[in-house]
């Protein structure tokens, strides 16, 4: 069993990484919103929603510009990402009731006129994470914060009524006597252990599960890039199928198609600008891109019971020579689960159309991997498996693909 709020917070953790200017973004906020939401005596599911809903607020947030714009005070273009937010979500039964309130968390409180935008109804709780996120905003890194509190209370004040909801504000006028909210915020900005935890409800989810959830990340993963928009769905369904010729039993197949859909989620720390570049990436630029399987390893070992997943998600670009990364591992240091995620990462890869070339066809497919297989990077017998069955396991790779791009376009559509 695996927790759904340790995969949420990791998906929140790995979102806020992409910039050093958005480290603990939604952290801060989430606890901002807690406590506004104890002064105000919220009920404990209210309470939870809204601090869930906090951690992800900027999930929607696809480019690393996209986040800078809204960390100013006078956000540029504030329910982009927010629409964004809710559109990834909102198909989820776990986030449906979140979905919601991240939808309108940067619409203006206008005298009460707030509480309806575009034609909807909005929730209070969103009007409560506009507060806790602009409260953050304000708040500046390069100084003790406790020190900046009545600015940042005057502030707040002077919006009341126009951007936010007035009783709201006067939650905040109480919550900001009290120290420890401050020393709080500053352990948490500067990634320490604080006094205050969350109260969180979790929920455990099994097998099948966390299958659905894992596609959900996919998509938060892969929809940052039209160029990537499809990648984890493909890998996912290439290892499976890998797995499933190779007779691995049932549980082990559903953990490789689980490592599938996040094996990327290390790159949310990647700019999207990266992802996204037509032509080849700089030194820096590539040396950046190689880190997201660090990240993908280290934001998944928090999650108990991910053990195997995380081995299998992570260790995609290792090979069995050592020439791999992050960890340079070899053979005898990777499991059967490992080296059919490396195969099924470099088919889905060699196959998918980039900006820089069109997909390969099955003999240059075949070439690519046979000679991998014989410089030993790559494990021989997966690779004669993926040739004896390529048909098969290609035609479930394009299957899983169009359904992906579908979802993406019609995703893209509602965007305009």
């Amino acid at each position: 069993m695996v927790s759904l709020l340790e995969l949420t917070l990791q998906l929140s953790r790995a979102s806020d990484m992409v910039s050093p200017e958005l480290n603990h973004h939604q952290r801060l906020v989430a606890y901002i919103t807690f406590n506004l939401g104890e002064e105000l005596n919220f009920d404990e599911k209210k309470l939870n929603e809204v601090s869930v809903a906090a951690i992800l607020h900027d999930i929607g947030g696809l480019s690393m510009q996209e986040r800078i714009n809204v960390l100013k005070f006078e956000a540029i273009n504030p329910h982009q990402h927010a629409r964004i937010g809710w559109l990834l979500l909102k198909d989820y039964r776990e986030f449906a009731e979140i979905a919601r309130i991240i939808k309108f968390h940067h619409v203006d409180w206008n005298k009460g006129e707030g509480l309806r935008f575009c034609g909807e109804t909005v929730m209070l709780e969103s009007h409560l994470i506009h507060l806790a996120d602009r409260i953050a905003t304000l708040i500046s890194r390069g100084e003790k914060i406790i020190n900046q509190k009545d600015q940042v209370f005057e502030k707040i004040v002077s919006a009341s009524g126009q951007k936010f909801n007035p009783d709201f504000v006067k939650a905040f006028e109480q919550l900001k006597e009290k120290e420890y909210f401050w020393y709080d915020l500053e352990s948490i900005s500067n990634g320490r252990r604080y006094y205050k935890k969350i109260n969180f409800k979790d929920q455990c989810l099994d097998m099948d599960e966390l299958i659905g959830i894992a596609k959900l990340y996919a998509r938060v993963i892969d929809f940052r890039s039209n160029f990537t928009a499809v990648h984890s769905e493909g890998v996912s369904a290439v290892a499976k199928r890998l797995a499933q010729h190779l007779s691995c039993d049932g549980l082990t197949c559903k953990k490789i198609q689980a490592a599938g859909y996040i094996h990327d989620i290390g790159k949310l720390s990647v700019p999207s600008e990266i992802l996204e570049k037509p032509t080849s990436l700089t030194h820096e630029e590539f040396a950046l891109m190689k880190q997201h399987t660090y990240h993908t390893f280290v934001l998944l070992h928090q999650v108990q019971g991910l053990e195997e997943i995380n081995e299998y998600a992570s260790m995609h670009h290792e090979r069995l020579d050592g020439t791999g990364y992050p960890f340079k591992l070899t053979g005898k240091e990777l499991s059967l689960g490992a080296r059919i995620m490396a195969v099924a990462d470099i088919f889905t890869a060699v196959t998918e159309n980039r900006p820089y070339r069109k997909g390969m066809q099955k003999d240059e497919v075949i070439m690519v991997l046979k000679n991998m297989a014989l410089d030993g990077k790559i494990d021989t017998r997966i690779v004669e498996t993926l040739i004896t069955f390529y048909q098969d396991i290609n035609k479930a790779r394009i299957k899983a693909q169009k359904k992906a791009r579908t979802r993406y376009d019609d995703f893209a559509k509602l965007l305009v």
